[in-house]
């Protein structure tokens, strides 16, 4: 399970409207008919569509790198990777300079919020949970999304209101104007029926209980979190388990799968709060959608799936075999 923790760590909008003349019209393409998953195909510019049909033209993973096109802020310190929004939630992945000189990861979760004037998109919201408050950590505005012969391409302004510190990312300003191009989705979102495995896996879970052959449970796993071996002085080795001095014991674990292949892992105080976020990779195994693997490295095998309950079974390191199961959050 530490490793799950370490490593591991939607409900459908297909619908298209127009409330004036003069504003186009975006429906779900017809190379997603046979898929109840977002259209993936929307394009156009967000500040002449409604909300409706902005969440279509930004739902994707929009790969940044770093390609700032106005440099008039400072960004040694961070690299701005990418940003992928769902229905309801963004993440955002930044590459931090470490005093080692390796990058180390910094993510942002949260929902995001399209504000409207005249029916009309005039600005994307970010926000992030604070001591269970959402606050406004950035705006994207100026935001289209042109279909070229093979990509999806997207230009856009974001501009942070908050210092990065006030989160606890050491990061510089990374307000400015970006380019990006759109991640494929992963080869199940076409066709994907409300009954397929990928369709009901898509969506945020929260872990409800955990088992294990070393005889680890839920809670244990919880506590992990803030625990570490300390120095034994008579046997010379670190082998004592001491919790961390100030660390806050997580309340709840979470997932979060998207269709492009990216999962978010997140750790929960009581006010359900994000300790601590990370980023990775799955795919599905077999043709079945019944094994799924993560980071390319770790394998789970479904006993039970539907659209508010996830169970399923791994082997890990050493052997190790665990249980899961997981519900839908609202």
């Amino acid at each position: 399970m530490k490793n799950f923790i370490s490593t591991f760590l939607i409900y459908i909008l297909i619908f298209s409207c127009s409330k004036d003349n003069d504003v186009p019209v975006v429906t779900s393409d017809a190379r997603m008919k046979n898929s109840v998953i977002t259209d993936i195909y929307a394009s156009g510019k967000v500040s002449e569509q409604s909300a409706a049909e902005a969440k279509k033209t930004i739902f994707g993973k929009w790969n940044v790198g770093g390609s700032k096109t106005s440099t008039s802020k400072n960004i040694t310190d961070c690299i701005f990777n990418y940003i992928e929004f769902t229905d309801s939630s963004y993440i955002m992945s930044l590459s931090i300079s470490s005093d080692s000189g390796s990058p180390e990861s910094g993510s942002i979760f949260g929902n995001y919020n399209l504000v409207e004037e005249g029916d009309l998109v005039t600005e994307v919201e970010l926000f992030f949970s604070v001591s269970g408050e959402d606050i406004k950590i950035a705006s994207l505005t100026n935001i289209e999304v042109i279909e070229t012969a093979s990509r999806f391409d997207a230009t856009f302004d974001i501009n942070f209101i908050i210092d990065f510190d006030e989160i606890n990312i050491i990061c510089s300003d990374l307000s400015g104007n970006y380019s990006a191009d759109k991640e494929a989705a992963m080869d199940e979102t076409i066709g994907a029926s409300a009954d397929s495995n990928h369709f009901k896996v898509i969506r945020n879970w929260r872990m409800s209980s955990y088992s294990d052959s070393e005889g680890y449970d839920l809670s244990a796993v919880l506590t992990d979190y803030c625990q570490q071996e300390d120095y034994n002085p008579d046997t010379g080795e670190y082998d004592l388990i001491v919790l961390i001095p100030g660390c806050t014991i997580p309340s709840t674990f979470q997932v979060n799968l998207s269709t492009f292949g990216t999962y978010v892992t997140m750790t929960l105080d009581s006010s359900n709060s994000p300790l601590e976020i990370q980023t990775g990779t799955w795919e599905w195994v077999n043709a079945e959608q019944t094994q799924f693997k993560v980071d390319n490295d770790w394998i789970g095998t479904i006993s039970s799936l539907s659209v508010t309950n996830w169970q399923f079974d791994s082997v890990e390191d050493e052997g190790l075999t665990a249980s899961y199961s997981f519900t839908a959050v609202p």
